[in-house]
């Protein structure tokens, strides 16, 4: 009797596993993984993992741009697949409407079938976006005319609502430093790109990281996990603002989450640039020693540069008395130039001056730069306009150190691409800072392309 009964209950088990793939709707019968939806971007060149639950040990196959993949549902329902690195069509300009293209899910058990499909995908470009509230803001406000880019595509985690195709009417949603860094970053590569923005205001970046001697920070569970696999063609990161306190201590964290996030991935070293923090509030002449506020903190990002494919968005002459600088363009464009001249080889592309090596000339100091070949100039920004140039001024925010350990406030001369620091009270200097202060305003550096020399200190701390 009891072995009839199990029987009829294992019957019974087939037949409702037949009824529900009968009855059921597609979204119950088919999830796809958090990052594939309509309108989505995935990334070119690489083996593409496409994955999502069906039925427990039901076929699924996955057709897309002519291939044909298939797997079997584990006892969970989870499957994934591997499409072979497809490559994406170029742009004639970034207000082409492109083909986009389907790609259908079946799922298959015991004679029944359903199918999901997803429409209006594009093969592209794929970077993530992350930090904290500077890197969450929305562009908001009313429509922006102006905001036509088809093939430039959003989408926002937890939540992983719909990817956002960038029309007028979509770009108040748009994350703003996402915005600007893609709209720049297309215009240079003329490919379809998709921006993931996983940001949280007021995180830390401990809350960011996966891997030892941290600990599973909880916005890398949040935002990042459902991610993983999802192919990239590398990553930003805006944040620090809550790690102020860290020093020089945030650059192990930095570093940790760049290779604990490429340890992640198996994708490689994948390029990821940074932002270095841009002043807040005032700082005054009374230290020419500077290392207060986030100096120290933009120091540990130079430092961690060290890490290989990885690239900094200077801001120091973007700030604001408040946490939240209204320009973002800067941010964004800065970020897109590190990513134009670095990973994609478009040395044209012009990025920030960052100290190269030093020399002590009696009682001079004489700094050379990388990224200076057209030479250096003093110059003052005002919001969102190019920095203009000041030729009868001298560069502010320079201070000498003398061989007691004292330091002063120095003068420094252009000459070409090298800068040349003196101070009367300095006999016999030994190292030299640079706007190494919490808000360096007024007559600052920049090279002749318009992009602001890094703050520094030479002498190591």
């Amino acid at each position: 009797m009891k072995r009839i009964v199990g029987i009829c209950f294992l019957m019974l088990i087939g037949l409702s596993d037949q009824l529900c793939l009968a009855q059921t709707n597609v979204e119950e019968a088919i999830t796809m993984g958090v990052p594939f939806g309509d309108h989505a971007v995935l990334q070119q060149k690489i083996q593409l993992p496409v994955w999502g639950t069906a039925l427990p040990n039901a076929n699924v196959t996955v057709a897309f741009d002519n291939q044909v993949k298939t797997a079997v549902c584990d006892e969970k329902g989870q499957w994934r697949v591997l499409f072979d690195p497809m490559t994406a069509v170029k742009l004639s300009s970034v207000n082409q409407v492109p083909e986009g293209k389907k790609m259908t899910v079946t799922c298959e058990k015991e004679g029944r079938k359903v199918v999901k499909v997803l429409n209006d995908l594009l093969v592209g470009d794929v970077w993530l976006c992350s930090g904290q509230s500077n890197m969450a803001g929305k562009m908001g406000g009313t429509s922006i005319e102006s905001a036509n880019y088809p093939a430039l595509r959003q989408m926002v985690t937890p939540q992983a609502g719909p990817w956002l195709v960038c029309t007028p009417t979509n770009a108040p949603g748009f994350k703003r430093v996402c915005f600007y860094f893609a709209r720049r970053l297309q215009s240079g590569i003329l490919v379809p790109v998709g921006i993931i923005n996983a940001a949280a205001g007021g995180s830390k970046i401990e809350t960011w990281l996966n891997q030892k001697p941290f600990e599973t920070g909880p916005n890398y569970a949040k935002h990042l996990e459902p991610l993983v696999g999802f192919g990239l063609r590398g990553a930003i990161w805006y944040q620090g603002e809550s790690n102020e306190k860290d020093r020089r201590e945030y650059l192990p964290k930095l570093t940790s989450l760049i290779t604990g996030w490429r340890a992640a991935w198996k994708q490689g070293d994948f390029p990821v640039y940074f932002v270095q923090l841009p002043g807040i509030g005032k700082s005054t002449l009374d230290n020419p020693a500077g290392g207060d506020g986030r100096a120290e903190i933009r120091q540990a990002c130079v430092e961690a540069l060290a890490v290989p494919n990885t690239g900094l968005a200077v801001t120091i002459d973007v700030g604001a008395l408040g946490e939240h600088p209204p320009n973002k363009l800067d941010t964004g464009v800065r970020l897109a130039h590190a990513a134009l001249h670095n990973a994609y080889g478009l040395k044209e592309v012009p990025i920030s001056p960052l100290y190269k090596s030093h020399k002590i000339e009696g009682s001079s100091i004489r700094v050379t730069f990388d990224n200076a070949q057209q030479g250096l100039m003093v110059a003052v920004k005002e919001g969102a306009l190019p920095p203009k140039p000041t030729p009868d001024a001298k560069p502010q925010w320079l201070a000498l150190q003398d061989k007691d350990g004292m330091w002063h406030w120095a003068d420094g001369t252009i000459q070409g691409s090298d800068l040349l620091v003196s101070c009367k009270d300095v006999k016999e200097p030994v190292a030299v800072r640079y706007a190494y202060t919490q808000h360096p305003c007024g007559n600052v550096l920049y090279n002749k392309e318009g992009m602001p020399v890094s703050p520094f200190t030479t002498n190591g701390y």
